[in-house]
Protein backbone atom coordinates (compact mmCIF):
# COMPACT_ATOMS: atom_id res chain seq x y z
CA UNK A 1 0.00 0.00 0.00
CA UNK A 2 1.49 3.29 -1.00
CA UNK A 3 -0.85 5.55 1.03
CA UNK A 4 -1.20 6.48 4.64
CA UNK A 5 -4.43 5.44 6.33
CA UNK A 6 -6.75 8.17 7.08
CA UNK A 7 -7.24 7.85 11.29
CA UNK A 8 -10.64 6.66 10.86
CA UNK A 9 -9.01 4.09 8.39
CA UNK A 10 -7.13 2.59 11.27
CA UNK A 11 -9.60 3.10 13.60
CA UNK A 12 -11.79 1.10 11.66
CA UNK A 13 -9.25 -1.91 11.16
CA UNK A 14 -8.27 -1.43 14.64
CA UNK A 15 -11.98 -2.51 15.57
CA UNK A 16 -12.23 -4.94 13.46
CA UNK A 17 -8.87 -6.82 13.66
CA UNK A 18 -10.17 -9.41 16.67
CA UNK A 19 -13.02 -10.37 15.26
CA UNK A 20 -15.68 -10.08 12.84
CA UNK A 21 -17.93 -7.32 13.51
CA UNK A 22 -20.90 -5.65 11.93
CA UNK A 23 -21.50 -1.96 11.42
CA UNK A 24 -23.26 -0.93 14.90
CA UNK A 25 -20.44 -3.23 16.34
CA UNK A 26 -17.65 -1.20 14.78
CA UNK A 27 -19.16 1.94 15.90
CA UNK A 28 -19.61 0.74 19.50
CA UNK A 29 -16.24 -0.73 18.71
CA UNK A 30 -14.38 2.84 18.41
CA UNK A 31 -16.64 4.81 20.61
CA UNK A 32 -14.49 2.09 22.85
CA UNK A 33 -11.43 1.95 21.69
CA UNK A 34 -11.47 6.24 21.43
CA UNK A 35 -13.46 6.78 24.77
CA UNK A 36 -16.20 7.93 23.22
CA UNK A 37 -14.00 10.72 21.56
CA UNK A 38 -15.19 9.46 18.35
CA UNK A 39 -18.10 8.61 16.68
CA UNK A 40 -18.26 7.61 12.97
CA UNK A 41 -21.80 7.72 11.09
CA UNK A 42 -22.79 4.48 9.26
CA UNK A 43 -22.80 6.17 5.84
CA UNK A 44 -18.90 7.36 6.33
CA UNK A 45 -18.26 3.80 7.81
CA UNK A 46 -19.59 2.01 5.41
CA UNK A 47 -17.52 4.71 2.42
CA UNK A 48 -14.23 3.51 4.55
CA UNK A 49 -15.30 0.05 4.77
CA UNK A 50 -15.80 -0.06 0.88
CA UNK A 51 -12.26 1.72 0.60
CA UNK A 52 -10.84 -1.43 2.98
CA UNK A 53 -12.30 -3.99 1.10
CA UNK A 54 -11.45 -2.42 -2.62
CA UNK A 55 -7.91 -2.07 -0.74
CA UNK A 56 -7.75 -5.72 -0.13
CA UNK A 57 -7.19 -4.26 3.72
CA UNK A 58 -10.71 -6.01 5.13
CA UNK A 59 -13.13 -8.29 3.71
CA UNK A 60 -16.91 -9.40 4.38
CA UNK A 61 -17.22 -12.47 6.51
CA UNK A 62 -20.44 -13.53 6.01
CA UNK A 63 -20.46 -14.47 9.63
CA UNK A 64 -24.23 -14.90 11.11
CA UNK A 65 -25.13 -16.13 14.12
CA UNK A 66 -28.31 -18.40 14.21
CA UNK A 67 -31.29 -16.23 14.87
CA UNK A 68 -29.78 -12.99 14.12
CA UNK A 69 -30.57 -10.26 11.22
CA UNK A 70 -29.72 -11.66 7.96
CA UNK A 71 -29.16 -8.28 6.53
CA UNK A 72 -26.14 -8.28 8.64
CA UNK A 73 -22.77 -7.74 7.21
CA UNK A 74 -19.72 -8.79 8.76
CA UNK A 75 -16.29 -7.47 8.30
CA UNK A 76 -12.83 -8.37 9.59
CA UNK A 77 -9.12 -6.96 8.56
CA UNK A 78 -7.42 -9.05 6.56
CA UNK A 79 -3.39 -10.02 7.40
CA UNK A 80 -2.43 -7.02 5.01
CA UNK A 81 -5.08 -4.82 6.82
CA UNK A 82 -3.53 -5.80 10.27
CA UNK A 83 0.05 -5.65 9.18
CA UNK A 84 -0.66 -1.47 7.17
CA UNK A 85 -2.76 -0.86 10.70
CA UNK A 86 0.41 -1.91 13.13
CA UNK A 87 2.60 0.19 10.60
CA UNK A 88 0.76 3.53 11.07
CA UNK A 89 0.24 2.60 14.87
CA UNK A 90 3.92 2.67 14.94
CA UNK A 91 4.84 5.54 13.23
CA UNK A 92 2.09 7.12 15.93
CA UNK A 93 4.28 5.99 18.55
CA UNK A 94 7.76 7.01 17.22
CA UNK A 95 5.90 10.74 16.86
CA UNK A 96 4.42 10.64 20.16
CA UNK A 97 7.94 9.85 21.84
CA UNK A 98 9.54 12.63 19.46
CA UNK A 99 6.79 15.45 20.86
CA UNK A 100 6.68 15.00 24.77
CA UNK A 101 8.51 18.46 24.97
CA UNK A 102 5.83 19.60 22.31
CA UNK A 103 2.28 18.26 24.64
CA UNK A 104 4.21 19.37 27.60
CA UNK A 105 4.85 23.30 26.20
CA UNK A 106 1.28 23.04 24.80
CA UNK A 107 -0.29 21.55 27.80
CA UNK A 108 1.22 24.82 29.87
CA UNK A 109 0.78 26.94 27.47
Amino acid sequence: MERELTAVELLVLAAMSDRSRYGYELVQRIAELTDDRVRIRPGNLYRVLQRLLEEGLARETGQQELGEDERRRYFRATPQGCRVAAEELAMYGRVLRRSRALRETLAGG
